[in-house]
């Protein structure tokens, strides 16, 4: 009796201590568990469709089988040679990829741009540029790859318009793209050049041309995306060159459960050498559809 008398005290003791510290645990682990739960609320996991559209836009694509359609609408303005005219283009530039073979993609970039013109020096109208479709080889899975490059062919497809909407001739050439990918970021660049075919133009360029955008992309965990490009053209018959620079951000945004992403932009022609060609700033806004292909 005087034994357990002994150790009864002792071990109320150690049982109190233990009972301290098994309470300590449990509360530390529901504060963790309610941060978590807030923290999940505020970053909440983006649904596959979601990332779909922020790892597609403005790639070469060809992983996962995930095709975009992007549409801007570009507003520009004096132009004509007194640079009192404005014109708005709408451009559709799909990226499809065309599965080969388990290790290879085939991926068609076609561009199609329907612009007006007001007051062009006193014209006003509006119609079809030349239709480019830029092709790329290249190795699927992309979203796997830190790096990446595409090359194929590309062919121009000329409109019987007047000549500030573009060369009315046919061209073939040849495109590329190249892209480096971290976790956040995307950085690459995208060429072509094209060879005018047939008989010099009577009216307007020739499709003699180099194409080159470099871009940079910053890939935000929820918003979408914040990119800078330049889509500069040169003709190598006269020389005549623009360079528009594009600041755009992108958001995603939900249409009866489909998430699209929206860009809106600012833009600015650091050189137009292009006659009657647009100056100075500019808008942009745009839509992106991607889907399983």
């Amino acid at each position: 009796m005087i034994f357990l008398s002994l150790r009864s005290p002792t071990l109320y003791i150690m049982q109190m201590h233990q009972f301290k510290a098994l309470l300590t645990i449990l509360v530390l682990c529901n504060v963790k568990l309610a941060r978590s739960q807030d923290t999940n609320l505020f970053f909440k996991a983006l649904t596959p469709g979601e990332e779909r559209l922020i790892s597609t836009e403005r790639q070469l694509q060809a992983q996962d089988d995930v095709a975009s359609v992007p549409i801007y609408i570009n507003f520009d303005q004096k132009v004509g040679l007194k640079h009192q005219g404005s014109t708005q283009s709408t451009e559709i530039e799909p990226w499809l990829p065309y599965r080969i073979s388990s290790d290879y993609s085939y991926v068609v970039h076609p561009q199609i741009t329907y612009q007006s013109f007001s007051n062009f020096d006193g014209y006003s109208s509006s119609g079809f540029k030349p239709v480019i479709i830029e092709s790329f080889f290249t190795n699927t899975g992309q979203s796997r790859l830190k790096n990446s490059f595409g090359f194929g062919p590309m062919v121009q497809i000329g409109t019987n318009m007047p000549a500030m909407y573009g060369s009315s001739q046919n061209a073939v050439g040849y495109s590329m793209g190249a892209i480096h990918r971290s976790e956040d970021w995307i950085v690459g660049a995208y060429a072509y050049q094209s060879f005018g075919l047939g008989a010099m133009p009577l009216n307007g360029p020739s499709a003699n041309n180099v194409g080159f955008q470099p871009f940079i992309t910053y890939i935000t965990k929820r918003y979408g995306n914040i990119t800078l490009d330049c889509e500069s053209i040169t003709n190598m018959d006269t020389g005549a060159r623009a360079y528009p620079i594009n600041l755009m951000g992108s958001k995603l945004v939900e249409v009866a459960d489909l998430p699209l992403l929206f860009t809106i932009g600012a833009r600015y022609y650091s050189v137009n050498t292009n006659l009657g060609g647009a100056q100075g700033w500019g808008g942009r806004i745009g839509l992106t559809y991607a889907f399983s292909h």
